[in-house]
């Protein structure tokens, strides 16, 4: 039987659980990057995924017409601050980002803001960390002359 991989690094078998949200990590290493974050216990993640199926069907229920235009304004905002290719091609080549990508605690950084359900926000949260921080700005210097 395999197991389930780490949440945190994603590469080695999960042998822990946190007591908190039941969250896999293989480590201490990654334990320690877990508990770094702010962690949500698996009760107030099932309330939180219960109240929002309920908002859905209350918006559904007030009429669709609304909630298309919003997303269309969405879609809209999010073409806007799409990277093109060019400025993907600048993050290949930079430097200083594939510095800071070496180090695993970055990456597992960049895991949970994949993972997570509202990526913006573990954007946001990550912010205040130093080390994520550095790397925004590197990324930033490296499209400087984006948009």
């Amino acid at each position: 039987m395999v197991g389930k991989l780490c949440t945190v690094c994603d590469e080695a078998v999960s042998k822990y659980k946190c007591p908190k949200c039941e969250a896999g990590y293989c480590s201490v290493g990654c334990f320690r990057i877990h508990k770094s974050e702010p962690c949500v216990s698996s009760a107030d993640r099932h309330a939180a995924a219960q109240s929002t199926s309920v908002e859905a069907r209350k918006d559904s229920a007030a009429g669709g017409r609304d909630a298309n235009s919003n997303d269309d304004e969405d879609d809209d905002e999010e073409k806007q601050h799409r990277l093109t290719p060019e400025d993907l091609q600048k993050l290949d080549s930079s430097i200083a980002v594939k510095e800071l990508l070496a180090d695993p605690r970055t990456r597992a950084l960049l895991e949970a803001v994949r993972r997570d359900a509202n990526p913006t926000q573990a954007i946001r949260m990550h912010r205040q960390r130093p080390d994520f921080e550095q790397l925004v700005q590197a990324m930033l210097d490296a499209t400087a002359g984006h948009r």
